[in-house]
């Protein structure tokens, strides 16, 4: 019998570690129902847990098909125009379609048949690092094949440096998302936050405790802050960085190049915790500034509606379709 069990440990703990590394096990059980999506409800209530930001996240309708163009846009992005949101249909008019994560250094060949757009898209808190310097992660031939600088690993080289990539966090995704399990975890986290005024780490209330806000931006003071004290000598640097980057793009062969800052949550639904520094107005307002940009935070500001996820710190679909307004009427 100690035998049999000593097997079934290892067994079934073997398992467990596997999942923690497969990502595709782990795809394949959640798209066939054995596991749920624990973002399903949101980033922040995943972190929190708080039962009164629990909601669905809301399931965009995604257009029609519509007649292409000869438009080619490339959108180099964080985590609000990612695939499971944005998508090749939201666009008007598009030949082309490409997506790329803003912090990757990624190769591109334009053809200047087309007409290529080219959008710069980041999230508020982390303008002031990306824009430190001007950005030139998306490197551009033009009507020419993409060169490739480095040579290809061979089998034993690619076995000798592989990692593999083990994950906590799909353990407990695949063992403890399902809402039997969240269940005991809200209420573990209102007696946390009732009886001891303590919330997750990541997350912060607005003043009046009605959203749910990322701490990243809705903490004191910080580079990623909302609150964080600005100087006007950064925000020129930042303003000459992205004029920069504009010119850089250009030269390359891009006929239009965008920026796009899409506020924190904190900036439009959390400003009762502190001074909001207006960093985004202060961007687009600057006489310095000479690149296009699309202005969805004046928008948000004067809208009466509630635009964000209730437990996430993204957009909801209300608030998307706006941005993509924006630049369709650009298309």
């Amino acid at each position: 019998m100690k035998k049999i069990f000593r097997l079934g440990a290892l067994i079934v703990f073997s398992l467990l570690w596997y999942l923690g590394f497969s990502g595709s096990v782990a795809k394949w059980l959640h798209e066939n129902g054995i596991t749920q999506d624990d973002y399903r409800y949101g980033d922040l209530y995943r972190m929190s847990n708080l039962a009164q930001f629990k909601a669905p996240l809301e399931q965009c309708s995604v257009p029609q098909k519509t007649q292409s163009g000869n438009t080619s846009l490339i959108i180099m992005g964080d985590s609000f125009t990612e695939k499971e949101r944005i998508e090749k249909n939201h666009f008007k008019g598009l030949d082309n379609y490409n997506r790329y994560f803003i912090t990757d250094t990624v190769n591109v060949k334009l053809d200047t048949s087309k007409r290529n757009i080219l959008i710069i898209e980041t999230v508020e808190r982390h303008f002031r690092e990306r824009f430190a310097k001007p950005f030139t992660n998306l490197q551009v031939s033009v009507n020419q094949p993409i060169l490739k600088k480095n040579k290809e690993e061979t089998l034993k080289e690619k076995v000798l440096n592989y990692e593999v990539p083990y994950n906590t966090e799909r353990h407990e995704s695949i063992l403890f998302s399902s809402d039997f399990f969240l269940t005991f975890k809200e209420w573990k986290a209102w007696l946390n936050w009732k009886l001891f005024n303590r919330l997750d780490e990541k997350v912060m209330l607005s003043k009046d405790e009605k959203y749910l806000l990322y701490k990243v931006d809705a903490q004191p003071s910080g580079i990623n802050s909302c609150f964080d004290e600005i100087s006007e000598e950064e925000i020129k640097l930042m303003v000459q960085n992205v004029n920069e980057t504009y010119q850089f793009y250009k030269k390359t062969g891009f006929d239009e190049v965008y920026l796009s800052i899409i506020p924190n949550k904190t900036s439009i639904l959390g400003t009762d915790l502190g001074e909001y520094n207006h960093l985004i107005e202060r961007i687009h307002q600057h006489s310095d500034l000479k690149t296009p940009f699309l202005d969805i935070y004046t928008p948000y500001h004067k809208s009466k509606k509630v635009l964000y996820e209730k437990g996430d710190s993204h957009w909801n679909c209300e608030g998307k379709q706006m941005w993509l307004d924006l630049v369709n009427a650009k298309l």
